[in-house]
């Protein structure tokens, strides 16, 4: 398998960040549909994580084949409650002691949000799975921006951010909650959601653990 690099693939994966985040949010099945958001994370998955791929061509179909009430239940069922949440989309339940919601890490979450420029408006916990995934996509931008300036310096510290973050906070805990959301859910767009992110996201573990032999001297602007 071919793994992506920062010089040549840094547009797709931050587009792949973004989509993956927006799967996450309440559904809005005709809206999906429109942007043909599936099908534009298969397309950008297609070449060098062709697994993900896979399972994005199929939430296609499996949107097609959902009503907007099926996939706003099951979204609410596994993702919001009232009751227990079976695969619970926050960082800190699988890295604090406990589960515990709202812990050590969440804090920490959201204080590098800070630190980066962002500011969260919403009542959700920072380190919720959207929220992190859009976090990555922000600092592929800022990284490109600087590196358009010619900032090398500027941009390395932002790389060096975004993949500490992937490491720390969120490649850790993804795979796991990915199984539960396979153990607990009845439609197939979310189970083929939950194995397009698993994918991917151990497609970038294999990236970063490539990428730990860089140094600052050897970055290289991202596109």
């Amino acid at each position: 398998m071919k793994i992506m690099t920062d010089t040549d693939l840094t547009g797709d994966r931050s587009s792949v960040y973004r989509l993956l985040s927006a799967c996450f949010y309440e559904p809005e099945r005709d809206l999906f549909l429109k942007e043909n958001l599936c099908g534009n994370l298969a397309k950008l998955l297609e070449k060098d994580c062709p697994e993900a791929a896979s399972a994005a061509k199929k939430m296609v179909k499996d949107l097609e084949n959902s009503s907007q009430v099926d996939l706003a239940v099951e979204h609410a069922a596994l993702f919001i409650g009232p009751f227990e949440l079976p695969s619970p989309p926050y960082g800190s339940v699988y890295l604090e002691k406990n589960n515990r919601l709202m812990g050590d890490t969440t804090m920490e979450v959201k204080k590098i949000y800070a630190e980066a420029g962002l500011k969260l408006e919403v009542q959700e916990p920072p380190d919720h799975i959207s929220f992190e995934l859009e976090f990555i996509q922000y600092l592929f931008t800022m990284e490109k921006e600087a590196s358009d300036k010619g900032d090398n310096e500027k941009a390395q510290s932002l790389a060096t951010l975004r993949k500490d973050f992937q490491r720390v906070y969120l490649t850790s805990w993804v795979p796991r909650f990915c199984e539960k959301i396979r153990a607990a859910t009845k439609l197939m767009f979310y189970r083929n959601l939950a194995d397009c992110l698993e994918i991917f996201i151990n497609h970038e573990t294999i990236f970063l653990s490539v990428a730990d032999g860089a140094t600052k001297h050897d970055y290289q602007p991202a596109v």
